[in-house]
């Protein structure tokens, strides 16, 4: 099975969601009750205990990385002061717990590769890696449940962004009034629709002009902001902008998996002591450059799709969109609702 097959044949476009901009719903309003809705998802995991705590921290990121798409969504609307405070608050309440999450994700990537290259393996090859991995994971896992101030900065940091969005204007003519607001219109998610776009096109042309794990890696992090951007404006046209967030989606995790196996693949030659046998590591990393040699080329193919539009081309045509739901809203079309 190739690498684009193996993702795209499980992957299915997502329905409009409670993180999504409802009907009838102005945008000020949705970007105000979502955010805060994601910031509350962030902390909540904490309190579960510490069976929960791995899944926690991989909820709380990922529920921080939505909020800093929609930050960039409408960073026009909010002013550069703002957005960048609130992103770069968010980004550092993250990164607290990122060695957390990190020593995780890469758990799996070493037994993926297990799992495809299984038939080309003697029995428990890389077995001895997995073990010394867990417990590596067990250990930093371990060290921050232990730091009894690094949970509390989490969930403060969290909840201080929360009651801050609370207060913010949420109503169209509130940037009028306060000078800050988001309006009700395209125009109010058009520049930062587009930054984002042209930046993940652009990043997507020097990645592979000038291949590196740093320039997939910056390429992956454009894609997600997009297609976390794509969700919230499902409703739009969820046939159409519901599966655009999917193959982003698709998109995303194919990088993914190629960004952890780069850090996995550096990790054991910066630390020998998780991987002893010098030849294991050595057919590890071949494994590791094989595999993502493969997802490299799956990447091409969907970065193609998703960013065969012009910047200018692709927000004209959400525009359009727009102003087709703000004629729906005006002018109930009942006809759309026949069987």
């Amino acid at each position: 099975m190739s690498a684009l097959t193996a993702y795209t044949s499980t992957t299915l476009a997502p329905a409009a969601s409670e993180t999504s901009l409802q009907h009838g719903e102005s945008l000020g309003p949705a970007v105000k009750r979502v955010t805060m809705e994601l910031l509350e998802t962030a902390a909540a995991g904490y309190f579960k205990g510490e069976a929960e705590f791995g899944r926690a921290v991989h909820k709380s990121r990922k529920a921080i990385k939505r909020v800093r798409a929609l930050l960039r969504l409408v960073r026009g609307e909010l002013g550069d002061r703002v957005y960048r405070y609130e992103n770069w608050a968010l980004r550092d309440t993250a990164r607290l717990v990122s060695d957390v999450r990190s020593s995780a994700a890469i758990i799996g990537t070493a037994k993926l590769v297990s799992d495809l290259y299984g038939d080309l393996l003697a029995d428990h090859t890389f077995d001895e890696m997995v073990a010394r991995l867990e417990r590596r994971r067990d250990v930093i896992e371990a060290a921050a449940l232990e730091d009894s101030d690094l949970t509390n900065r989490v969930v403060r940091n969290l909840e201080r962004a929360y009651h801050r969005y609370s207060g913010w204007p949420a109503e169209p003519e509130a940037r009028e009034i306060y000078g800050m607001g988001v309006r009700d219109g395209f125009a109010a998610i058009k520049p930062g629709l587009t930054r984002i776009y042209a930046r993940g096109r652009r990043e997507m042309v020097e990645a592979y002009a000038k291949p590196s794990a740093e320039r997939f890696h910056l390429w992956r992090k454009r894609a997600k902001y997009l297609r976390h951007q794509m969700e919230f404006l499902t409703p739009l046209w969820p046939e159409v902008v519901g599966g655009y967030a999917s193959s982003l989606d698709t998109l995303g995790e194919v990088l993914g998996e190629d960004h952890d196996l780069a850090e996995l693949t550096d990790l054991i030659f910066e630390q020998p002591d998780l991987c002893p046998d010098p030849r294991e590591r050595s057919l590890f990393a071949v494994l590791a450059q094989q595999r993502r040699s493969e997802l490299q080329v799956a990447a091409e193919v969907l970065g193609r799709r998703a960013y065969a539009e012009k910047p200018a081309s692709m927000h004209a045509r959400f525009g359009e969109y727009w102003e087709s739901r703000r004629m729906e809203m005006s002018r109930p079309l009942d006809v759309l609702a026949l069987p």
